[in-house]
């Protein structure tokens, strides 16, 4: 199913997400700073009322030390306290709400002095607290909830009278409705479930819409990117005009296009190189074959013509061993099997394999004798000194000379050179000596005796080791590689 350029199906999802993520913060956040305002409002309320009754009661217990207890007088006394907590307390916790406080004053026999009118009966099932006749200074302040929900706040304390002709003992009971105040409450509960659902909403569409502007320049990327084909890859994504974490995620994918682009080119030219190479032996195995037929021949003749074929198809042999072996040497999961091992032994093995081939040319061949231990592969090892050894003796004439050595460089790294004194490589041909293929004579072109996979083979090897491969040459004046293992 093709992708819409306008509307890329994995962007709103992700939109959808983060405005959901968005919102459940939001709700989280607006729901406990909800819950701290209302508790923080419900304690300040109740202990509002706590110290409303606990003054009025003081204020009585005041009264009663300095004033006599005539009936007219009390309850003169007690309607003007009545309406003055009223005002009070109207006036401290929310203006314009009358809050009715009831008195009530019983003697030590709980004979009714006198109680307060108030508009409204209250519950006859209220239980005020009990208090120690004997303790005029402690005050009892509870809670209650009769059957009608109706919340109370009950106060009970004992005052003494000292102005009489009888000290005496009055039992104070106060009352405090709570309803005006669970109005308040049950307003304020919906305030706030109307600011938690306005904030939930307006987070969820403000966090849709700002991750809708944040990921436009992902969508742009998307577009840019699916116009990229096989012949594009050069196309740059990065312009430079995203946020930095989107102009990070863009140069990545450029550098992953350049990496795709040059490997796709090296492969192109490997194919190409691939197929002419393999052109080469496959029309002489053809031709001679052909030229066989042709008439009839002797044996003597056959022979000579299967042997050239049998050569060809060495050569065709060798050549895909050599790929085989490259494409091994190139899998990350491929080990190898180092060892501590001489390298003079090393050096004395290769050089004579090759000494009488290089007695042959006229070559000299030797090797600097050295005490030097090596942590390697051995078997790799003597595959890259044998074919840089080919090399040498391949482009150096008679009376030349080819020389191995070592040395231990910084940090315990090793360091293996091949010096010859041939032809030399021209150093603009130097960063290409390592590719498939790649000969720096090309009037060596069809020389049968190399494939032009040696040196990449080497460079594959010394990858393996995590080592170098270092090349200085001159034209005329000889060539030296350097193998640098590094230490244990």
């Amino acid at each position: 199913m093709p992708l819409s350029k306008n509307n890329p199906p994995s962007l709103q999802p992700l939109a959808r997400k983060l405005a959901f993520l968005y919102a459940s913060t939001t709700f989280s956040v607006l729901l406990i700073a909800s819950g701290l305002l209302y508790w923080s409002l419900l304690d300040h309320l109740q202990k509002e009322h706590q110290n409303l009754l606990s003054a009025k009661i003081v204020e009585l217990r005041h009264y009663f030390k300095d004033s006599s207890l005539l009936g007219e007088t009390l309850y003169n006394l007690i309607d003007a306290e009545h309406h003055h907590s009223q005002a009070t307390h109207s006036s401290a916790i929310h203006p314009g709400i009358p809050h009715h406080i009831f008195l009530r004053l019983f003697d030590e026999q709980n004979n009714l002095l006198v109680e307060s009118n108030l508009p409204q009966p209250i519950p006859k099932n209220l239980i005020f607290p009990a208090v120690d006749p004997k303790d005029t200074k402690s005050i009892s302040i509870i809670k209650v909830t009769p059957d009608n929900n109706q919340q109370f706040l009950l106060g009970s304390a004992w005052a003494s009278t000292t102005n009489d002709d009888k000290p005496r003992k009055i039992l104070i009971q106060a009352l405090l409705k709570l309803a005006p105040d669970e109005s308040l409450l049950t307003s304020f509960q919906h305030t706030l479930g109307a600011v938690l659902i306005f904030g939930v909403l307006a987070s969820a569409f403000m966090g849709f819409w700002i991750t809708r502007r944040g990921l436009r320049p992902l969508r742009q990327i998307t577009e840019s990117i699916q116009q990229i084909n096989i012949q594009q890859l050069n196309e740059q994504v990065n312009t430079g005009q995203w946020p930095r974490e989107i102009s990070l995620l863009a140069n990545a994918f450029d550098q992953m296009l350049a990496r795709l682009d040059q490997s796709f080119a090296r492969l192109s030219q490997f194919s190409a190189d691939l197929a002419h190479e393999l052109r080469t032996p496959v029309n002489n195995l053809m031709g001679t074959a052909e030229v066989a037929l042709s008439r009839e021949r002797s044996p003597e003749e056959y022979r000579e013509i299967l042997e050239s074929n049998i050569e060809e198809c060495r050569r065709i042999a060798r050549m895909i061993d050599e790929l085989l072996f490259l494409a091994r040497a190139e899998n990350p999961k491929t080990e190898i099997n180092p060892a501590f091992f001489p390298i003079a032994k090393e050096f004395e093995v290769i050089t004579e394999f090759y000494d009488m081939l290089a007695s042959e040319q006229q070559v000299s061949l030797t090797y600097q004798a050295t005490q030097i231990e090596l942590y390697a592969d051995p078997n790799l090892l003597r595959r890259v000194l044998s074919n840089l050894i080919s090399n040498a003796l391949r482009y150096t004439k008679a009376q030349g000379n080819i020389t191995l050595s070592a040395k231990v460089l910084e940090g315990d790294a090793i360091s293996i050179m091949v010096t010859d004194s041939g032809e030399g490589i021209d150093p603009s041909l130097l960063p290409h000596i390592f590719d498939r293929f790649f000969r720096a004579d090309k009037s060596r072109h069809h020389d049968k005796q190399g494939s032009g996979l040696g040196l990449a083979i080497v460079k594959s090897i010394m990858d393996l080791h995590a080592g170098k491969v270092l090349i200085t040459s001159q034209p005329h004046q000889g060539t030296q590689v350097e193998l640098i293992f590094p230490s244990k």
